[in-house]
């Protein structure tokens, strides 16, 4: 898996997690991700409250999600 939209299809984005290679721990409020690049987007708030979508960069893997 290279990338995944979280927003385009939620019903398949939740048989994906996506995992920090830094922290080995699970990135929460996701929309999109490509672990090619290392590039995600996470839910955020600004100075404002109005909810922003915030783009960070950092070794990432998309893994299937255990049930």
């Amino acid at each position: 898996m290279t990338a995944i939209d979280f927003r385009a299809d939620p019903t398949i984005a939740r048989r994906y997690r996506v995992v920090s290679l830094v922290t080995h721990a699970d990135i929460l409020d996701i929309v999109w991700a490509d672990d090619e690049t290392g590039c995600y987007g996470v839910r955020g708030r600004d100075a404002k409250g109005n909810q922003i979508i915030m783009e960070r960069s950092e070794p990432i893997r998309i893994v299937t999600a255990k049930r």
